[in-house]
């Protein structure tokens, strides 16, 4: 993994379950993760499900290793946030490889 790669800041949005409302269903907060990420790859498509046109982006990010990361998580690079699907390591806490997508109405 060379650090020097990672160009880019992303924001990682980790969830954590906070409690209860009001109504008694459980609410999620996001905090906010600043990271340097490098992005590997990035591929768009368009196809219609339920006679409805999606777009859809798929990413790969490597970033430093960390413990929190989830497929529960999501990933901000600019205007898109991502839903990370998958979280690998790479070697031993060398890094994170995160396999992302994102899903709009077009």
């Amino acid at each position: 993994m060379r650090v020097g790669r990672m160009d880019r800041i992303v924001t990682l949005k980790l969830r954590s379950v906070s409690g209860q409302d009001s109504y008694g269903e459980e609410t999620e907060t996001f905090s906010e993760v600043p990271i340097w990420a490098e992005r590997m790859s990035f591929q768009g498509a368009e196809r219609f499900i339920a006679e409805q046109r999606l777009a859809t982006q798929s990413a790969v990010y490597v970033t430093h290793y960390r413990e929190d990361v989830n497929t529960d998580d999501k990933l901000v690079d600019g205007s898109d946030t991502f839903d990370i699907h998958a979280v690998l390591p790479i070697g031993r806490r060398e890094g994170l490889r995160l396999v992302c997508l994102h899903t709009e109405a077009a």
